[in-house]
């Protein structure tokens, strides 16, 4: 019998992976692997970064709707295909520029005094107040910052607006963490609940930082209400 006859027969009466396997050795076909170093992992992380700061500043100055692909692209001058290789659509994006908008805020509310920092009811009222502070400065660097993770996000999915009322509830869970300490030290009511307040603050300082992202507040009425915020919490919190 040829060999090349005994070669088929021999292949056929083998299970598939085996035969297709042997098949293309007998042939001299086998699969070349890719040449090529593998992608430095710092520089798949360092496009991503530049990525995300692209869509963060598109999505600020445009809106999340308005944006596109394109102008993430063209913010950085790389081709749709580079920003698909690391995305998979602008919605995916989103989360990741979420995530970079509430690292700003969180700095801008916590600063660089701790809770541990106050040593009086003074202090406290202070801390506040320079949060209240930051927060409306930041607004005023970036004025799209809250209308993109406040407004359009909440309106975009379920999923996003589970995730931003999550993000409220930290942010609450953050200036609780202040009276607490207040009320550990005792400068503060020791039948506050702690939790309540906190997140009652953030409903009173949210309306106001929308209204400020519609240009309808100036300089002097931040102030005011800010200092008006500050003395309804002094008044509820102190020791009687």
């Amino acid at each position: 019998m040829p060999d090349r006859r005994r070669l088929v027969i021999a292949v056929a009466r083998m299970p598939y992976r085996t035969a297709t396997m042997s098949a293309t050795e007998a042939t001299g076909n086998a699969p070349r692997r890719k040449r090529g170093r593998p992608p430095n992992p710092e520089l798949v992380e360092r496009r991503k970064r530049e990525l995300v700061e692209a869509a963060y500043e598109v999505f600020s100055t445009r809106g999340y709707t308005a944006a596109g692909i394109a102008d993430i692209a063209e913010r950085l001058d790389i081709g749709h295909g580079t920003f698909y290789r690391y995305f998979e659509s602008k919605r995916d994006v989103l989360d990741h520029v979420i995530d970079f908008g509430v690292a700003r805020i969180s700095k801008a509310i916590q600063g660089d005094a701790r809770p541990e920092a106050a040593a009086s009811l003074d202090d406290l009222v202070d801390q506040l107040r320079a949060i209240t502070e930051r927060l409306f400065a930041l607004l005023d660097e970036e004025p799209g910052l809250v209308q993109v993770i406040l407004l359009e996000a909440t309106a975009i999915d379920e999923e996003l607006t589970y995730r931003i009322l999550g993000l409220v509830d930290t942010f609450g869970a953050v200036t609780a963490s202040y009276l607490e300490h207040g009320v550990r030290a005792g400068f503060v009511r020791r039948d506050l609940n702690v939790k309540a307040v906190g997140r009652g603050v953030n409903a009173l300082v949210l309306p106001s930082l929308l209204e400020a992202v519609r240009g309808g507040v100036s300089a002097a009425e931040r102030r005011e209400l800010s200092e008006g915020l500050i003395d309804f919490i002094r008044a509820g919190i102190e020791v009687r």
